[in-house]
């Protein structure tokens, strides 16, 4: 899976073969290998004042944020038999956020970021937490995700 990793967070927090393999392995648990490979998603680590000022323009939340997703293939059928690259979108977390959270919920930062970023991943794969079935739904499944991976 080709996958995009940007910091503006210094020194980075985490390996970016980390991200990787654990969106990887997200998309491939999720959609299958075949769909896995031609997958393509950026992931980008920042500051909450980014991150505030996305929720905003986005989602007119005038706040900051643990993890934004933008779906590229929102409301579309996943293309299948494609040989063409297929982008699911962006993962935008803030990382003292993050930090914050892992502190509060007793977790180290890596497995918060483990967290957050098989939920946005989710996303960009259709999941949602809408309503109290959708929750559910993606709850057990990124909680059951984070503990095969080990994360």
């Amino acid at each position: 899976m080709k996958t995009l990793i940007r910091s503006s967070v210094k020194p980075k927090p985490v390996a970016d073969t980390w991200l990787k393999r654990l969106s990887t392995l997200t998309v491939k648990a999720v959609k299958g290998s075949g769909f896995e490979r031609k997958a393509e998603l950026s992931i980008v680590l920042t500051g909450d004042d980014e991150v505030k000022k996305l929720n905003r323009l986005y989602r007119g939340k005038n706040k900051t944020t643990d993890v934004l997703s933008f779906p590229l293939l929102e409301g579309i059928v996943f293309p299948t038999g494609s040989k063409e690259g297929v982008a699911l979108g962006d993962v935008v977390i803030s990382v003292p956020q993050t930090k914050r959270q892992a502190l509060a919920n007793g977790k180290t930062f890596k497995a918060e970021l483990a967290l957050l970023v098989v939920h946005g991943v989710l996303h960009l794969l259709g999941y949602d937490h809408a309503t109290l079935a959708e929750e559910k739904e993606m709850f057990a499944l990124q909680d059951s995700l984070v503990k095969k991976f080990g994360a």
